[in-house]
């Protein structure tokens, strides 16, 4: 990157100045490398890349549907509920065996809560029956929507915290991506040394015409490493910053998928079934992983208390 294109992404980066991007500057730095302070041009030249993942996050953060409540009662009156917990129990059981709510609560109490819940929706097809007209038709091929791998995170007080811990939980997601592009050019570094070794090695032992293939082969290997360096060097991790975050909506969106369920998860033609309600699921599409389905939650009611068996596998890890 020339001086005069750097300077103008600094000017850019001044005028949509993002109060958390000093945050999130020290934020990637502790996440992905240390030494990324002794870098030439920091902060100002991973601003662009950092305020881009950043604004991303918040817009996701944000964008978020709910709060919706979270308890026995909207598991059968809300239609939203109902589709994502298979019972009343099942709901209660969720929230009695997350480890991140159980550590919650035993911090702030168990008071009102608000947190995002993340599933995995799925779909399968089965043989049912349905109604036309005052006939019962059996074997009828439907499609069922059904959710597993109930995960809930960013517990807060209030919408505001959940809202506030998601940015940052997905933020950290971006830099994550960034510390397996650098992981990954660190461990082709650490190959290409032992093929190297190994080159030496041949180039050793070789003789007459074979010296100058082995030489070639070295050669080539030298000059990869030399490359690797380079960008492994702290003074060009920007550059990798750069090319991992300059489409952050590649990287990680929100989608919203609208499906008329009845209240066995079947997936109907149309709202005028009766029982049937149209309802909106956003699933948090990351690249490489597969889509989860997200809803921000809030939980009134007390939580049931862990298991016995978790209590006592809690209670062994602090001993």
């Amino acid at each position: 990157m020339g001086l005069l294109s750097r300077l103008l992404l600094r000017r850019r980066a001044d005028r949509a100045y993002d109060p958390l991007l000093a945050e999130a500057i020290e934020r990637a730095a502790y996440l992905v490398e240390p030494r990324l302070k002794q870098a030439r041009g920091y902060p100002a030249d991973f601003r662009q890349a950092l305020a881009g993942a950043l604004q991303q996050a918040r817009h996701i953060a944000q964008t978020v549907p709910g709060p919706v409540d979270l308890s026995a009662a909207s598991q059968i009156a809300d239609p939203l509920v109902h589709a994502l917990f298979a019972s009343p129990e099942h709901l209660r059981e969720v929230l009695r065996k997350s480890e991140v709510m159980r550590d919650y609560a035993a911090a702030a109490g168990r008071g009102e809560f608000h947190a995002l819940l993340s599933l995995q929706r799925l779909e399968k097809t089965v043989l049912g029956m349905e109604m036309q007209g005052d006939t019962v038709r059996r074997d009828v091929i439907q499609r069922v929507v059904y959710f597993t791998d109930h995960e809930l995170c960013c517990p807060a007080p209030d919408e505001a915290g959940a809202r506030q811990k998601l940015l940052w939980t997905l933020f950290d997601r971006f830099m994550a991506r960034v510390a397996v592009g650098v992981q990954r050019l660190r461990d082709e570094h650490a190959r290409l040394e032992s093929e190297k070794d190994l080159a030496v090695a041949r180039l050793r032992n070789a003789k007459g015409a074979e010296r100058a293939a082995h030489q070639v082969e070295l050669d080539a290997l030298l000059g990869q490493l030399a490359e690797i360096g380079e960008s492994l060097d702290v003074k060009q991790l920007a550059e990798i910053f750069n090319a991992v975050l300059s489409h952050p909506r590649d990287c990680l969106t929100l989608e919203t998928h609208a499906l008329t369920l009845d209240r066995m998860g079947v997936i109907q033609p149309g709202p005028d079934t009766p029982g049937a309600a149209t309802l909106h699921f956003t699933d948090l599409v990351e690249r490489y992983e597969s889509p989860r389905t997200v809803v921000l939650v809030r939980c009134t009611e007390p939580l049931p208390p862990a298991p016995l068996v978790s209590r006592l596998e809690q209670a062994a890890k602090w001993l």
